[in-house]
């Protein structure tokens, strides 16, 4: 009888352990992966932050060798062509600095040579797309270029015109299709980022690693000032869920992460390791319950 009760009491305290030992674990391994998940949601924004600050520090270069870029094939032109250039050899100039066209004038604006033939013998004057460099025609400036304008169905592409001096007099006038624009822009700052990202200023969407579909605030994506204040929250886009955490940058709001593994990651750390650790329990015990029977029938 004793016997008895001491295997039983030898049971309980088996079972009390395997159920502590194995729920402990249980815990561990919830912890270590929602602890992964917040560190790489962290990793992206300090990378996400590293990479805007790059941008904010390197401005005023980024936009000098976009407009040293421009002006370095206008500069070509200069040198390259003159009223007695042929219209082929001005088409492979052209086609070899990727330009749209170009016109050189004399020292008073006169067309005497362009990829436009029907432009020769005319003024800069005549157009409403060159008169505006009149002030460089005369002296005004030694350079000068038009805003850029995006070029539609193109992401990231933008027209200009650039012009400048001629050291025999008169101007030269390209005009380009380009993306080196987005340089000066950060439209492609996100694409450098390791983690999904959106990066604002002024409440305006600069660049964007997701298929925002035409968005460009953040308001109209359903962000607001206190996910923003958090330390990290969840934005749905086309459907998809993701983690993420946001800071201001030099002016700049930078939010980063990552998609939020509902159906994987949360359903494993919230269900299946759960679930796994309650059968482990199960055939553990039948196991104790086994062992303790045969020395139960071996006392007898």
């Amino acid at each position: 009888m004793n016997n008895s009760k001491t295997v039983k009491k030898s049971v309980a305290v088996i079972i009390a352990v395997v159920i502590a030992v194995v729920m402990a674990a249980t815990s561990v391994v919830c912890v270590a992966l929602t602890s992964s998940q917040n560190n790489g949601n962290g990793s992206y924004l300090k990378d996400a932050k590293s990479v805007v600050t790059e941008f904010v520090n390197n401005e005023s270069y980024n936009n000098y060798s976009y407009m040293d870029g421009l002006f370095a094939k206008a500069n070509i032109v200069s040198v390259c062509v003159n009223e007695l250039t042929s219209p082929e050899d001005e088409t492979a100039i052209a086609k070899s600095l990727g330009l749209n066209s170009f016109i050189v004038t004399d020292a008073d604006g006169n067309i005497i040579n362009a990829t436009e033939q029907d432009k020769v013998g005319k003024s800069i004057l005549d157009f409403d797309n060159t008169k505006e460099f009149k002030k460089v025609l005369k002296g005004i400036a030694f350079k000068s270029t038009t805003e850029p304008t995006a070029v539609e169905g193109e992401s990231g592409v933008y027209n200009v015109m650039a012009c400048i001096t001629r050291t025999v007099g008169g101007i030269v006038i390209i005009d380009i299709d380009t993306d080196t624009y987005t340089i000066v822009t950060g439209e492609k700052l996100a694409d450098e980022c390791k983690g999904e990202t959106i990066i604002a200023k002024d409440g305006k969407i600069v660049s964007s690693s997701f298929d925002l579909g035409g968005a460009n605030e953040l308001a109209s994506l359903g962000v607001t000032d206190s996910m923003l204040k958090a330390k990290d929250f969840t934005l749905t886009v086309n459907d998809i869920k993701y983690t993420l955490s946001a800071e201001n940058v030099e002016g700049y709001t930078v939010i980063s992460g990552t998609v939020k593994e509902d159906s994987g990651f949360n359903y494993i750390y919230g269900a299946v390791v759960p679930a796994v650790a309650f059968a482990v329990m199960i055939v553990l015990a039948i196991v104790v319950f086994s062992a303790v029977s045969k020395v139960k029938e071996e006392i007898k």
